[in-house]
């Protein structure tokens, strides 16, 4: 493997395609392939183009895999003689099994020798030509000799090569090309690549993906032009509001990100409301103020004392924020309410399960004791 001098790093960020990627309520769901390629991806980080190579985990190198052509030109025609009697869907069913033998002998043959030349990787791509996975460490192959041109042009073959059926792979390789000319490109090159992606992919996933290349650069003028098209294009989705917010707090823009919150209010049914402060709420936690997330709880559940998964919520945001004092007293607060028994039930439930991990078993006893006090009270 080439190195990259010490002077040059390389920091683009691979999307997982989990994605928390601004907000923590993001969820994707894959198929067991998927996951496993997301596994990968997630221990191959390099900074600069959001991949690193682990040496705990090194795609396999085919040095002992090889046929004799006898072989396969014996099983290519018994291919071919299969297929002629098989129907369409018959057909189709077998180009899916074959594709998930190919994807299975790839995992089977990781070693521990990384590709380390163009020949290795071009013969990974002949096993594997629709994995994202192998692309994005064939560019990251060329970032480290700071070959940017040749990086650029993995990812072009990468885009023709992919079937158009795999949609999440080609998108992760145009994520990850947009990455690379953000990082070394200029503002045309990224811009060109930017619209030839929504072109033809999910146009507004590549657009919260825009969001986030342009907060972790730090490019506020072009984040809010891009927040303006993304809301004028994808208002009545909570998700868009979320993300445009996430992004702004990210960059230091806390005035700006809960405007946007107050503008997501005015644009979306009274119905989302809650739901929706409470996701802001979550962000701030993370991202902004405690203080100010701990203020919107407390609104919230002002006018809505009933809604037990707020109070949830509430209580554990308190505990990623290390707050358990006021996690306790909040739960106090919640205890004491008049709500019907299997909402009552929920809370003690959740208070103890507190105690036992943050407090003495004299806590337990005494929120048990709560528990079975109410119980008697409302029988």
């Amino acid at each position: 493997m080439r190195k990259l001098s010490h002077n040059v790093q390389c920091h683009c960020a691979l999307i997982d395609i989990d994605q928390n990627s601004l907000s923590e309520s993001n969820e994707d769901s894959v198929d067991e392939s998927e996951i496993e390629t997301n596994k990968l991806a997630g221990r191959l980080r390099i900074p600069e183009l959001g991949f690193s190579w682990d040496d705990k985990t090194k795609l396999a190198v085919f040095s002992n895999a090889e046929t004799s052509s006898d072989d396969e030109q014996e099983l290519k025609e018994d291919l071919k003689q299969k297929k002629k009697k098989l129907n369409a869907t018959e057909r189709r069913e077998q180009e899916r099994q074959e594709e998930r033998e190919i994807r299975q002998r790839e995992e089977a043959l990781v070693s521990n020798q990384a590709p380390n030349s163009i020949d290795q990787f071009d013969r990974l791509i002949l096993s594997s030509p629709d994995s994202s996975l192998v692309w994005l460490q064939y560019m990251a192959y060329h970032l480290q000799a700071t070959e940017i041109d040749k990086a650029r042009a993995v990812a072009k073959r990468a885009i023709k090569t992919i079937n158009f059926r795999e949609e999440n792979e080609r998108l992760n390789v145009w994520n990850a090309w947009l990455n690379l000319e953000s990082r070394y490109g200029n503002a045309e090159s990224l811009n060109d690549v930017f619209q030839e992606a929504v072109r033809t992919n999910d146009a507004y996933k590549v657009y919260m993906h825009m969001l986030t290349i342009h907060a972790d650069a730090g490019r506020k003028i072009e984040l809010q032009k891009l927040i303006d098209t993304v809301i004028s294009k994808f208002k009545q989705d909570p998700q868009t509001w979320i993300d445009c917010g996430a992004a702004l707090l990210k960059i230091g823009m806390k005035e700006e990100s809960r405007q946007i919150m107050q503008r997501a209010l005015q644009s979306l049914p009274v119905s989302q409301h809650v739901n929706l402060l409470v996701r802001f709420a979550n962000l701030e936690n993370k991202l902004g103020d405690k203080e100010r997330a701990q203020t919107l709880f407390e609104n919230i559940l002002s006018s809505y004392p009933k809604r037990i998964d707020v109070w949830s919520c509430y209580i554990d945001c308190l505990i990623k924020s290390n707050d358990i004092d006021l996690a306790r007293k909040v739960l106090e607060q919640a205890c004491v309410q008049t709500l019907s028994p299997r909402k009552m039930k929920i809370l003690f439930m959740k208070f103890i399960n507190f105690e036992e991990k943050y407090g003495t078993s004299e806590a337990v006893n005494r929120v048990r004791q709560m528990a079975t006090d109410y119980v008697e009270k409302h029988k």
